[in-house]
């Protein structure tokens, strides 16, 4: 489990806007994965922000731990490593499949799960003990696989499960969903700068979904705005919400609705592969309803 080049961009431009990484919470003892191109970028970032010719990345190599990089970075004054062993040094032993003590509550400025939650069973639990652990006001990171790593932990997730997990009802608010694709299983092995923010799919008022080739990482960012019972109303998948509170169909309206019935008019041997192309340029990373491009 580690942070790539992505990752800490994200954490870095979070830094850049006020976020406080004060005393940070990680889930297990994260490692640092980033090329040397990468490496050259993040340090050139550091000497533009603090005017400084040396860099604590100046002795980088691929694979040490995260710490030096939460801390002279991000501006860590404490960092505590969560995990169910000691194993890699974790000072919090808990299974995050049980909810953590009370006296953990409220107690992080930045919590960071770098690749665990697909290894928990319990993954509602596992949440909540995420949002419960952070302070009001606190940010919390997720990097997760979303699509083509099956077998590599219990679950992928979608957009449609964070953006519900950390709503305003659970006291939380989102502040950005990226995904972005790898080469190999082992994603950490691909060099990768472009990314995908996704749009929440409530908004786009239809299920924002995607069918690819490559595996697909998720990055989320959100801040707790309040504290409350996570999870004390079961969320609702956003387009059913949609549709059983309106008489009309949320997905064609208008020229749309016309065509699809001219499609569906059609003998379902003609219909069948017509619906399905559409169905694959839509659930596309080329479809800029849903997802927009950015290079870091």
């Amino acid at each position: 489990m580690g942070i790539g080049y992505l990752g800490a961009k994200m954490l870095w431009n979070a830094r850049q806007r006020g976020v406080s990484f004060g005393e940070t919470l990680t889930l297990a003892h994260l490692s640092l994965r980033l090329f040397p191109g990468q490496v050259s970028s993040l340090r050139d970032v550091y000497r533009d922000e603090y005017e400084q010719d040396e860099t604590p990345l100046d002795d980088y190599h691929w694979g040490h731990y995260v710490d030096g990089f939460l801390r002279d970075y991000l501006g860590a004054s404490t960092i505590s490593v969560l995990d169910a062993s000691p194993y890699q040094g974790a000072d919090l032993i808990h299974d995050m499949n049980f909810p953590v003590p009370l006296e953990w509550h409220n107690r992080f400025d930045a919590v960071i799960d770098g690749g665990s939650l697909e290894h928990i069973f319990n993954v509602p639990n596992a949440l909540s003990n995420l949002a419960n652990m952070l302070k009001v006001g606190g940010s919390i990171f997720v990097n997760a696989p979303a699509n083509n790593l099956m077998g590599h932990g219990f679950y992928q997730f979608s957009p449609e499960l964070m953006f519900r997990v950390f709503s305003e009802a659970n006291g939380f608010r989102i502040n950005n969903i990226y995904m972005y694709e790898a080469s190999y299983p082992s994603v950490e092995l691909t060099k990768n700068e472009i990314l995908y923010q996704v749009v929440d799919p409530e908004s786009a008022r239809k299920r924002v979904g995607l069918q690819n080739k490559k595996p697909v990482m998720m990055m989320v960012e959100a801040t707790k705005t309040s504290n409350k019972n996570i999870f004390e109303t079961a969320p609702l998948q956003s387009d059913y919400v949609a549709a059983w509170s309106s008489e009309t169909e949320v997905d064609g309206l208008g020229w749309r609705k016309r065509v699809g019935a001219v499609v569906a008019a059609l003998p379902l041997a003609l219909s069948a592969p017509i619906r399905g192309y559409r169905e694959k340029r839509i659930y596309s990373l080329r479809n800029k309803e849903f997802y927009t491009r950015q290079r870091w």
